[in-house]
């Protein structure tokens, strides 16, 4: 099935650019041959949109044209290797792995679910919601403050807001996991 994007009405020189960058991308970052389509699109759609920046005075158009085209591609390629979605730490569920026992298996095989054993009922909800206020009532001031705010904001902010180093904040939160754990609420 081919894929192939249109670009009638578009500058024939950021539609050949387009196309051509976006054969390079194919084989690098795990990009492969059936997302050039999507790479174009990506492109076209940023390029048109930034067209209205255009100061001819400036430079050229061919200029902007391959600069922009090519800051995009920075931020696509900035994208895929980002940590959180590395491409190369994904794989399919039909991916080939040594099963421990000495034998390759998919690893799907090795995922099971069970409806009943994924969901907390009502009853274990409200026991764990009593226990976690029973610990958190045990905890002195300031590491139930902590507590509080980390429901909304990250450790950085908190510093900045309290005016300490994050280390500090971090030492408390030691506190806070050793009474949690203490009580048997080591995996909350």
């Amino acid at each position: 099935m081919d894929h192939r994007n249109s670009y009638d009405g578009i500058d024939k020189y950021a539609a050949s650019m387009i196309k051509h960058k976006a054969r390079q991308l194919v084989g690098k970052a795990g990009l492969t041959k059936s997302d050039q389509p999507d790479i174009e699109q990506a492109l076209m759609i940023d390029l048109l949109h930034r067209m209205k920046h255009f100061n001819p005075a400036k430079g050229k158009k061919t200029t902007f044209i391959a600069r922009v085209v090519e800051r995009h591609i920075s931020t696509i390629l900035q994208a895929r290797f980002a940590q959180c979605r590395d491409w190369r730490k994904c794989h399919s569920l039909n991916y080939t792995i040594d099963n421990g026992e000495g034998r390759q298996t998919e690893m799907i095989d090795l995922l099971s679910y069970d409806e009943e054993s994924q969901s907390i009922g009502d009853v274990e909800l409200a026991s764990l919601k009593m226990d976690v206020e029973r610990v958190l009532d045990t905890l002195p001031d300031d590491l139930k403050d902590l507590c509080r705010k980390l429901q909304d904001n990250n450790m950085a902010e908190i510093a900045r807001e309290m005016g300490v180093p994050r280390s500090t904040l971090y030492a408390q939160l030691t506190r806070i996991r050793k009474v949690f754990r203490e009580a048997g609420l080591e995996e909350y």
